[in-house]
């Protein structure tokens, strides 16, 4: 009879490999997490950057990062510090008070975010860097978006996510 990790390793799934999500992914779970339940998008929060946004589904979200920029913080042993740029797009579609409906996402998601701004201590820090804001007046309602970036700051050993 074999005992402890000798044991272990002779079950079944001891020999699958788990798939290791990335730091980057890890923060986009916990941002959509994060910005699930807020007053005005609800439930309707997509972590991609492309999705097929339905009337239905609006107010909604869109969350994704770009841009990551390294830069080495230690050489023994080799640290690297990495800022992200975390970008959640708000979405609105109506006749009237599309302008303090997009108030309302900015609010909610600069407040959530800051809230959670270490995201689980996923990061070192975070925080909003920009926000844009455009308007599409084609169509029976006018589409509003919001477009807020958020800078992620975390480190890791080099190698090593």
């Amino acid at each position: 009879m074999t005992f402890g990790l000798a044991a272990f390793a002779q079950l079944p799934f001891a020999s699958q490999s788990v798939e290791t999500k990335s730091i980057e992914e890890q923060i986009r779970d916990v941002a959509t997490q994060t910005l699930t339940g807020l007053t005005t998008t609800g439930s309707n929060i997509f972590a991609s950057r492309v999705h097929n946004i339905e009337d239905i589904k609006l107010p909604a979200l869109l969350l994704y990062t770009k841009n990551i920029d390294s830069e080495i913080i230690s050489i023994k042993p080799r640290r690297i510090e990495k800022n992200i740029t975390l970008s959640v797009e708000g979405y609105v579609k109506q006749n009237t008070n599309f302008d303090n409906k997009i108030d309302d996402i900015a609010e909610e998601v600069e407040e959530a975010l800051f809230t959670n701004r270490l995201l689980d201590n996923l990061a070192k820090d975070s925080f909003l860097i920009q926000t844009a804001v455009e308007y599409e007046s084609e169509g029976e309602k006018p589409l509003a978006r919001i477009i807020m970036d958020f800078n992620v700051k975390y480190h890791h050993s080099e190698g090593v996510l």
